[in-house]
Protein backbone atom coordinates (compact mmCIF):
# COMPACT_ATOMS: atom_id res chain seq x y z
CA UNK A 1 0.00 0.00 0.00
CA UNK A 2 1.33 3.57 -0.95
CA UNK A 3 2.62 5.50 2.25
CA UNK A 4 0.39 8.23 1.26
CA UNK A 5 -2.45 6.27 1.91
CA UNK A 6 -1.39 6.53 5.89
CA UNK A 7 -1.07 10.52 5.79
CA UNK A 8 -3.67 12.06 7.72
CA UNK A 9 -3.88 14.86 5.13
CA UNK A 10 -5.45 12.33 2.83
CA UNK A 11 -7.47 11.09 5.61
CA UNK A 12 -8.60 14.79 6.20
CA UNK A 13 -9.48 15.65 2.54
CA UNK A 14 -11.32 12.35 2.03
CA UNK A 15 -13.16 12.88 5.33
CA UNK A 16 -14.30 16.32 3.54
CA UNK A 17 -14.62 15.44 -0.07
CA UNK A 18 -15.98 11.98 -0.50
CA UNK A 19 -18.76 11.52 -2.17
CA UNK A 20 -19.82 15.02 -1.90
CA UNK A 21 -20.53 16.01 -5.57
CA UNK A 22 -24.08 14.67 -6.72
CA UNK A 23 -24.13 14.53 -10.29
CA UNK A 24 -26.80 16.79 -11.93
CA UNK A 25 -26.17 17.39 -15.37
CA UNK A 26 -29.53 17.26 -16.55
CA UNK A 27 -29.76 20.38 -14.88
CA UNK A 28 -29.79 23.95 -15.77
CA UNK A 29 -26.90 25.52 -16.93
CA UNK A 30 -25.54 22.10 -18.53
CA UNK A 31 -29.04 20.76 -19.29
CA UNK A 32 -27.23 17.53 -21.02
CA UNK A 33 -29.61 14.93 -22.40
CA UNK A 34 -30.03 11.92 -20.38
CA UNK A 35 -27.42 9.87 -22.95
CA UNK A 36 -25.01 12.77 -22.17
CA UNK A 37 -25.14 13.28 -18.55
CA UNK A 38 -25.15 9.29 -18.37
CA UNK A 39 -21.80 9.23 -20.34
CA UNK A 40 -20.45 12.04 -18.09
CA UNK A 41 -21.13 10.17 -15.02
CA UNK A 42 -19.47 6.83 -16.15
CA UNK A 43 -16.70 9.12 -16.60
CA UNK A 44 -16.74 10.89 -13.77
CA UNK A 45 -17.13 7.34 -11.79
CA UNK A 46 -14.02 6.02 -13.70
CA UNK A 47 -11.46 8.71 -13.23
CA UNK A 48 -9.38 9.80 -10.66
CA UNK A 49 -11.39 11.65 -8.64
CA UNK A 50 -13.76 9.18 -8.61
CA UNK A 51 -14.49 9.26 -5.04
CA UNK A 52 -15.42 12.71 -4.65
CA UNK A 53 -18.67 11.70 -6.44
CA UNK A 54 -21.45 11.01 -5.30
CA UNK A 55 -25.39 9.91 -6.67
CA UNK A 56 -26.24 10.64 -9.78
CA UNK A 57 -30.09 13.39 -9.46
CA UNK A 58 -32.82 12.40 -12.28
CA UNK A 59 -36.52 13.91 -11.93
CA UNK A 60 -39.28 11.00 -11.21
CA UNK A 61 -40.27 11.65 -14.15
CA UNK A 62 -37.76 11.01 -16.09
CA UNK A 63 -36.70 7.63 -14.24
CA UNK A 64 -38.20 5.68 -17.25
CA UNK A 65 -35.99 7.01 -19.83
CA UNK A 66 -32.90 6.67 -17.08
CA UNK A 67 -33.70 2.91 -16.96
CA UNK A 68 -34.02 2.01 -20.15
CA UNK A 69 -30.66 3.87 -20.97
CA UNK A 70 -29.24 1.85 -18.33
CA UNK A 71 -30.82 -1.47 -19.17
CA UNK A 72 -28.85 -1.00 -22.69
CA UNK A 73 -25.87 0.43 -22.07
CA UNK A 74 -24.55 -1.36 -18.24
CA UNK A 75 -21.61 -3.56 -18.83
CA UNK A 76 -20.55 -6.60 -17.17
CA UNK A 77 -19.37 -5.90 -13.27
CA UNK A 78 -20.59 -2.25 -13.45
CA UNK A 79 -21.17 -1.10 -10.06
CA UNK A 80 -24.80 0.07 -9.19
CA UNK A 81 -25.50 3.46 -10.02
CA UNK A 82 -26.78 5.38 -6.61
CA UNK A 83 -29.68 7.91 -7.71
CA UNK A 84 -31.29 11.02 -5.92
CA UNK A 85 -34.63 11.39 -7.07
CA UNK A 86 -36.00 14.36 -7.70
CA UNK A 87 -39.86 14.23 -6.62
CA UNK A 88 -41.18 16.62 -9.14
CA UNK A 89 -44.93 16.86 -10.22
CA UNK A 90 -47.32 15.22 -8.03
CA UNK A 91 -45.01 13.86 -4.95
CA UNK A 92 -47.69 11.17 -4.64
CA UNK A 93 -47.40 10.32 -8.13
CA UNK A 94 -43.29 10.47 -8.36
CA UNK A 95 -43.05 8.54 -5.25
CA UNK A 96 -44.55 5.56 -7.05
CA UNK A 97 -42.62 5.96 -10.01
CA UNK A 98 -39.21 6.38 -7.78
CA UNK A 99 -40.48 3.21 -5.86
CA UNK A 100 -40.75 1.35 -8.97
CA UNK A 101 -37.65 2.31 -10.81
CA UNK A 102 -35.76 1.08 -7.46
CA UNK A 103 -37.67 -2.36 -7.54
CA UNK A 104 -37.16 -2.93 -11.43
CA UNK A 105 -33.73 -1.85 -11.47
CA UNK A 106 -32.16 -3.55 -8.28
CA UNK A 107 -28.78 -3.85 -8.55
CA UNK A 108 -28.49 -1.89 -11.61
CA UNK A 109 -29.68 1.19 -9.90
CA UNK A 110 -30.78 1.87 -6.34
CA UNK A 111 -32.73 4.91 -4.97
CA UNK A 112 -30.06 6.45 -2.08
CA UNK A 113 -31.58 9.61 -1.58
CA UNK A 114 -35.00 11.68 -2.32
CA UNK A 115 -35.65 15.19 -2.56
CA UNK A 116 -38.77 17.37 -2.67
CA UNK A 117 -39.98 20.99 -2.72
CA UNK A 118 -42.07 21.54 0.99
CA UNK A 119 -44.73 24.14 -0.04
CA UNK A 120 -43.73 27.77 0.22
CA UNK A 121 -46.54 28.55 3.34
CA UNK A 122 -44.01 25.88 5.83
CA UNK A 123 -41.57 29.04 5.83
CA UNK A 124 -43.88 31.89 5.44
CA UNK A 125 -42.78 32.22 9.46
CA UNK A 126 -46.15 30.19 11.07
CA UNK A 127 -44.88 28.41 14.20
CA UNK A 128 -43.45 25.16 14.21
CA UNK A 129 -46.32 23.01 15.12
CA UNK A 130 -48.65 24.99 12.15
CA UNK A 131 -46.12 24.45 9.71
CA UNK A 132 -45.47 20.02 10.72
CA UNK A 133 -49.15 20.43 9.78
CA UNK A 134 -48.46 21.94 6.50
CA UNK A 135 -45.62 19.93 5.43
CA UNK A 136 -47.01 16.64 6.98
CA UNK A 137 -48.82 15.44 3.39
CA UNK A 138 -45.47 15.98 1.46
CA UNK A 139 -43.58 14.06 3.88
CA UNK A 140 -45.93 11.11 4.67
CA UNK A 141 -46.50 10.71 0.29
CA UNK A 142 -42.58 11.21 -0.41
CA UNK A 143 -41.76 8.77 2.40
CA UNK A 144 -43.73 6.01 0.30
CA UNK A 145 -41.09 5.94 -2.49
CA UNK A 146 -38.28 3.75 -0.11
CA UNK A 147 -38.10 2.43 3.33
CA UNK A 148 -34.35 2.70 2.99
CA UNK A 149 -33.52 6.37 0.88
CA UNK A 150 -33.13 9.42 2.49
CA UNK A 151 -35.50 12.16 1.88
CA UNK A 152 -34.34 16.12 1.88
CA UNK A 153 -37.53 18.46 1.83
CA UNK A 154 -36.26 21.86 0.46
CA UNK A 155 -37.11 24.85 2.80
CA UNK A 156 -38.36 27.75 0.72
CA UNK A 157 -36.67 31.52 1.59
CA UNK A 158 -39.19 33.97 1.53
CA UNK A 159 -39.81 37.43 2.94
CA UNK A 160 -40.39 36.65 6.46
CA UNK A 161 -37.18 33.89 6.49
CA UNK A 162 -35.64 34.81 9.69
CA UNK A 163 -38.58 33.34 11.18
CA UNK A 164 -39.21 31.34 8.00
CA UNK A 165 -36.20 28.52 7.90
CA UNK A 166 -35.76 28.18 11.65
CA UNK A 167 -39.64 27.05 12.32
CA UNK A 168 -39.65 24.77 8.87
CA UNK A 169 -36.64 23.46 9.82
CA UNK A 170 -37.95 23.20 13.02
CA UNK A 171 -41.14 21.16 11.85
CA UNK A 172 -39.54 18.72 9.91
CA UNK A 173 -37.56 17.76 13.02
CA UNK A 174 -40.98 17.32 14.18
CA UNK A 175 -41.94 15.03 11.61
CA UNK A 176 -39.02 13.17 11.86
CA UNK A 177 -39.54 12.64 15.44
CA UNK A 178 -43.44 11.45 14.66
CA UNK A 179 -42.95 8.94 12.17
CA UNK A 180 -39.50 7.77 13.39
CA UNK A 181 -38.22 8.27 9.96
CA UNK A 182 -34.62 9.83 9.11
CA UNK A 183 -35.03 12.63 6.94
CA UNK A 184 -33.26 16.11 6.07
CA UNK A 185 -33.42 19.64 4.61
CA UNK A 186 -32.28 20.97 1.43
CA UNK A 187 -31.45 24.72 0.41
CA UNK A 188 -31.29 26.35 -2.86
CA UNK A 189 -28.62 28.45 -3.22
CA UNK A 190 -29.22 29.75 -6.89
CA UNK A 191 -30.61 29.54 -10.38
CA UNK A 192 -30.97 31.51 -13.16
CA UNK A 193 -31.81 34.92 -11.75
CA UNK A 194 -30.24 36.94 -9.16
CA UNK A 195 -33.31 36.67 -6.95
CA UNK A 196 -33.10 33.10 -6.80
CA UNK A 197 -29.67 33.11 -4.76
CA UNK A 198 -30.15 33.28 -0.86
CA UNK A 199 -28.09 36.11 0.94
CA UNK A 200 -25.40 34.85 3.19
CA UNK A 201 -27.43 35.58 6.38
CA UNK A 202 -30.17 33.41 4.84
CA UNK A 203 -27.64 30.46 4.04
CA UNK A 204 -26.24 31.10 7.65
CA UNK A 205 -29.95 30.95 9.26
CA UNK A 206 -30.58 27.51 7.15
CA UNK A 207 -27.09 26.06 8.45
CA UNK A 208 -27.94 27.16 12.13
CA UNK A 209 -31.23 25.58 12.40
CA UNK A 210 -29.91 22.29 11.16
CA UNK A 211 -26.97 22.54 13.18
CA UNK A 212 -29.36 23.42 16.08
CA UNK A 213 -31.82 20.14 15.63
CA UNK A 214 -28.85 18.09 14.27
CA UNK A 215 -30.85 17.69 11.08
CA UNK A 216 -29.07 16.63 7.96
CA UNK A 217 -29.28 18.97 4.96
CA UNK A 218 -27.78 19.04 1.58
CA UNK A 219 -27.30 22.16 -1.26
CA UNK A 220 -28.38 22.20 -4.77
CA UNK A 221 -28.10 24.91 -7.41
CA UNK A 222 -25.29 27.21 -8.15
CA UNK A 223 -22.38 25.73 -6.04
CA UNK A 224 -20.17 25.18 -9.30
CA UNK A 225 -16.97 26.53 -7.25
CA UNK A 226 -15.33 25.82 -3.70
CA UNK A 227 -15.45 29.49 -2.91
CA UNK A 228 -18.04 32.67 -3.03
CA UNK A 229 -17.29 34.91 -5.92
CA UNK A 230 -18.69 37.10 -8.24
CA UNK A 231 -20.64 36.13 -11.47
CA UNK A 232 -20.44 38.47 -13.78
CA UNK A 233 -22.96 37.12 -16.31
CA UNK A 234 -25.76 36.42 -13.85
CA UNK A 235 -24.40 39.76 -11.78
CA UNK A 236 -24.66 37.81 -8.69
CA UNK A 237 -22.35 36.65 -5.98
CA UNK A 238 -22.32 33.10 -6.07
CA UNK A 239 -21.84 30.72 -3.01
CA UNK A 240 -19.01 28.70 -2.41
CA UNK A 241 -19.37 24.81 -1.39
CA UNK A 242 -15.90 25.08 0.76
CA UNK A 243 -17.72 27.81 2.42
CA UNK A 244 -21.04 26.26 3.34
CA UNK A 245 -18.42 23.41 4.65
CA UNK A 246 -16.57 25.10 6.79
CA UNK A 247 -19.60 27.11 7.99
CA UNK A 248 -20.94 23.88 8.75
CA UNK A 249 -18.50 22.69 11.03
CA UNK A 250 -17.83 25.67 12.92
CA UNK A 251 -21.45 25.99 13.44
CA UNK A 252 -20.95 22.78 15.68
CA UNK A 253 -18.12 23.77 17.34
CA UNK A 254 -20.49 26.87 18.52
CA UNK A 255 -20.38 29.78 16.45
CA UNK A 256 -22.91 32.42 16.90
CA UNK A 257 -24.55 33.03 13.51
CA UNK A 258 -22.74 36.08 13.12
CA UNK A 259 -19.55 34.21 12.84
CA UNK A 260 -20.97 31.61 10.84
CA UNK A 261 -22.46 34.28 8.14
CA UNK A 262 -19.10 35.57 8.01
CA UNK A 263 -17.78 32.10 6.78
CA UNK A 264 -20.73 32.01 4.20
CA UNK A 265 -19.63 35.50 3.03
CA UNK A 266 -15.60 34.84 2.90
CA UNK A 267 -14.33 35.49 -0.64
CA UNK A 268 -10.66 34.66 -0.06
CA UNK A 269 -9.52 31.22 -0.83
CA UNK A 270 -6.30 31.97 0.53
CA UNK A 271 -8.58 32.00 4.23
CA UNK A 272 -9.28 28.22 3.66
CA UNK A 273 -6.59 25.70 4.26
CA UNK A 274 -6.44 22.31 4.73
CA UNK A 275 -3.55 20.19 6.53
CA UNK A 276 -2.75 17.00 8.86
CA UNK A 277 -4.63 19.01 11.36
CA UNK A 278 -7.90 19.33 9.25
CA UNK A 279 -9.11 22.04 8.49
CA UNK A 280 -8.99 25.64 8.93
CA UNK A 281 -10.42 29.08 8.40
CA UNK A 282 -8.95 32.52 9.36
CA UNK A 283 -7.10 30.31 12.73
CA UNK A 284 -9.99 28.66 13.54
CA UNK A 285 -9.62 25.18 13.27
CA UNK A 286 -11.70 21.44 12.58
CA UNK A 287 -9.70 18.69 13.60
CA UNK A 288 -10.16 15.03 11.58
CA UNK A 289 -13.14 14.03 13.73
CA UNK A 290 -15.18 16.70 13.97
CA UNK A 291 -15.08 16.54 10.04
CA UNK A 292 -16.58 13.43 9.69
CA UNK A 293 -19.37 14.39 11.94
CA UNK A 294 -19.64 17.66 9.52
CA UNK A 295 -19.93 14.94 6.97
CA UNK A 296 -22.40 12.96 8.52
CA UNK A 297 -24.72 16.38 8.47
CA UNK A 298 -23.85 17.89 4.89
CA UNK A 299 -24.68 14.88 3.27
CA UNK A 300 -23.77 16.29 -0.35
CA UNK A 301 -24.46 19.13 -2.80
CA UNK A 302 -25.68 19.24 -6.57
CA UNK A 303 -23.58 20.26 -9.55
CA UNK A 304 -24.46 20.07 -12.95
CA UNK A 305 -20.34 19.93 -13.23
CA UNK A 306 -18.23 17.49 -11.77
CA UNK A 307 -15.16 18.56 -13.60
CA UNK A 308 -15.22 22.37 -12.44
CA UNK A 309 -15.05 21.84 -8.83
CA UNK A 310 -12.42 19.15 -8.66
CA UNK A 311 -10.30 21.43 -11.06
CA UNK A 312 -11.03 23.81 -8.45
CA UNK A 313 -10.17 21.77 -4.96
CA UNK A 314 -6.87 20.63 -7.14
CA UNK A 315 -5.89 24.38 -7.81
CA UNK A 316 -6.39 25.26 -3.84
CA UNK A 317 -4.48 21.93 -3.21
CA UNK A 318 -7.10 20.27 -1.47
CA UNK A 319 -6.98 17.24 -3.81
CA UNK A 320 -4.35 15.54 -5.35
CA UNK A 321 -3.61 16.17 -9.09
CA UNK A 322 -4.19 13.24 -11.06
Amino acid sequence: MPIEAFSQLRTANQVLFSGLIDYAGLFPPASLSMADAATEYRRARRGPHSWLLGRFICPATRLEELGGLLMSTMSAGEKPWPISVILDGDVARAAVAAHSFDAEMDPAAQVALLEVALPSEASDGRPPDEAAVTIAPVVTAAMTASQVALPFFEVAVGESWQAGIPNAVAALAQRRQMIHRPLGGKLRCGGGAPEAFPSSEQVAAFIMSCTALDLPFKATAGLHHPVRHYDAEVDVMRHGFLNLLVAAALARSGFTIQEVTTVVDETDPAAFSLAAAGLSWRGHRVRVGDLGRTREQFAAYGSCSFDEPVADLVALGMVAAP
